[in-house]
């Protein structure tokens, strides 16, 4: 629907039900406790209590200078970050990369310090073992050497511990072998370099600092047309008018963004943020391998005057292995993609974060399609196989009237029949070109420039439904006892009957 922007008679009822989801904040209080026996690490380990700080659980000295850099060693590989300070500003870089800085994650960079910082042992293991392969340490699964102003330091990290819950661990000469607990160097052994890329590609706003978005677009190679959703004109200060949608969908077809699910396809860009860097440096070649030299979806979202655009290319997988069966199947796990605002870094987003890419085009559309204010009107006029009128409405919602061929007529029983044509739901996206029998239409006239809206009711050839046909277009099917419903509710209005609302 588009709105009387122009009528002196304009008055605002605008529901803001399209809001920013509020995230809680979960904190989890971890207990640092050595466990009661040795069991666990094997039978050697020594039961001693963090809280006392035992020297012997500390396995760096409590003051150092400043870190230089950290080379982190495992199976995805090797990489060594590297810290500066420029007036004040500590500032990290990859080792044999030229890297943007406004690329490089300071958080990620922050937790491979955590990690190694300041760190005490949960228990000690063994002393002088005979066999570091009981412990993995044979092996590593990760090797991290940091460096310091005059110092460096040597980690080495094993095996888990029965529980799951630490790993073993020894530092640099130390013959002895320590559980550490897994969630304070997890870091260690899963990050590589692409992993320090910042993986937030637009901003996040609150619900109150939000800058309003005007149009989002969305070309999918399997949409026959693309979906365009578009900001509705406010309705000016001091108007009549009554708007209850801030936002309409004008492709595939004329129809209001849901006021309950359409937050979620609204603000779906703002926060973006990806599972992973994919490629930093981005080439023909890339964009082939990666299927965005010719993008299966576009996003486009105009947020006042700035355009943000995703394109998402191939599908990344992974081989998922049935437990009991052994069966194995391909399970599609993201995405890659790339941002006009990181135009160099190719990622990979994860399924759950790109709601474009499965929606269907009705899936954040409104069943409500046509709902004009009643008083933005001039006319309705219905006409089916046994009635044929028009309704000429005047004035505004503190003084109005309502004419039939001349005569005026209870606007109240009239009200009650507009009512009941606003309530048609499109419960299905029908735009095939097939249509049954005619059973009903009605047309809007607006009192302002907007062009006239016709709604027509055919009967459904292949099922028991109705469809609906908007300014010549089918669009909508919804059920056949509304198109009955209708029939008896016109009946009813020109014989001055009961309208009957339900269907």
């Amino acid at each position: 629907m588009k709105l009387n922007v122009k009528s002196k008679n304009f008055r605002i009822l605008l529901f803001s039900v399209i809001g920013l989801a509020v995230l809680g904040l979960v904190i989890l209080l971890l207990s640092l406790t050595a466990p009661s026996d040795g069991e666990e690490d094997g039978g050697n380990a020594t039961a001693t209590s963090t809280s006392t700080l035992d020297p012997a659980l500390i396995l760096q000295p409590e003051e150092r200078d400043d870190i230089v850099s950290i080379k982190v060693e495992n199976s995805l590989g090797a990489f060594t970050a590297l810290l500066t300070e420029k007036d004040g500003t500590r500032l990290w870089s990859i080792e044999g990369m030229d890297i943007d800085q406004r690329l490089l994650s300071s958080s990620r960079f922050d937790s491979l310090v955590t990690a190694v910082d300041k760190m005490v042992a949960r228990s000690v293991v063994e002393e002088t073992p005979a066999d570091l392969a009981q412990y993995g340490l044979d092996k590593p699964q990760a090797t991290v050497t940091v460096n310091y102003t005059d110092d460096s330091f040597l980690l080495k990290i094993g095996d888990t511990v029965t529980s799951g819950s630490a790993n073993y661990v020894m530092i640099n000469d130390d013959p002895t072998v320590y559980s550490y607990y897994t969630y304070e160097i997890n870091i260690l052994m899963t990050a590589d370099w692409l992993s320090m890329i910042n993986t937030a590609v637009t901003p996040s706003y609150d619900s109150s600092s939000a800058p309003e978005i005007k149009k989002i677009t969305v070309s999918r190679k399997d949409l026959d047309k693309p979906i365009i959703l578009e900001k509705l004109p406010d309705v000016p200060e001091g108007s009549d008018s009554i708007q209850v949608y801030g936002y309409s969908f004008t492709s595939p077809g004329d129809v209001y963004l849901d006021l309950n699910s359409g937050s979620e396809f609204l603000y779906a860009m703002y926060g973006l943020s990806a599972s992973k860097a994919a490629y930093v440096g981005v080439t023909d070649e890339l964009k082939e391998q990666t299927g965005l030299d010719d993008p299966f979806c576009e996003v486009d979202m105009l947020v006042e005057d700035v355009v943000y655009r995703l394109y998402i290319g191939d599908a990344v997988t992974e081989e998922i292995t049935d437990g009991e069966t052994g069966e194995v199947t391909t399970e599609v796990i993201g995405y890659y993609g790339i941002c006009n605002k990181v135009p160099d870094v190719i990622y990979v987003f994860g399924t759950s974060s790109l709601i474009w890419v499965t929606m269907e085009p009705d899936t954040y559309m409104s069943e409500l399609f046509l709902v004009p204010y009643i008083y933005d009107i001039e006319t309705v006029r219905y006409h089916d196989g046994n009635v044929d009128f028009t309704v000429t409405i005047t004035g505004n919602n503190d003084e109005n009237a309502m004419y039939m061929d001349g005569k005026e007529i209870d606007a109240g029983l009239f009200r009650s029949f507009y009512q009941f044509l606003v309530s048609c739901r499109g419960e299905e996206m029908y735009t095939d070109g097939a249509r049954g029998d005619f059973i009903a239409e009605f047309t809007y006239h607006y009192e302002d420039d907007r062009g006239d809206d016709t709604v027509t009711f055919y009967s459904s050839d292949e099922d028991r439904t109705v469809i609906i046909a908007i300014n010549g277009s089918n669009m909508f099917k919804t059920k056949w006892n509304y198109g009955t419903r209708l029939l008896e509710n016109a009946q009813a209005f020109v014989s001055g009957g009961e309208i009957v609302q339900t269907f």
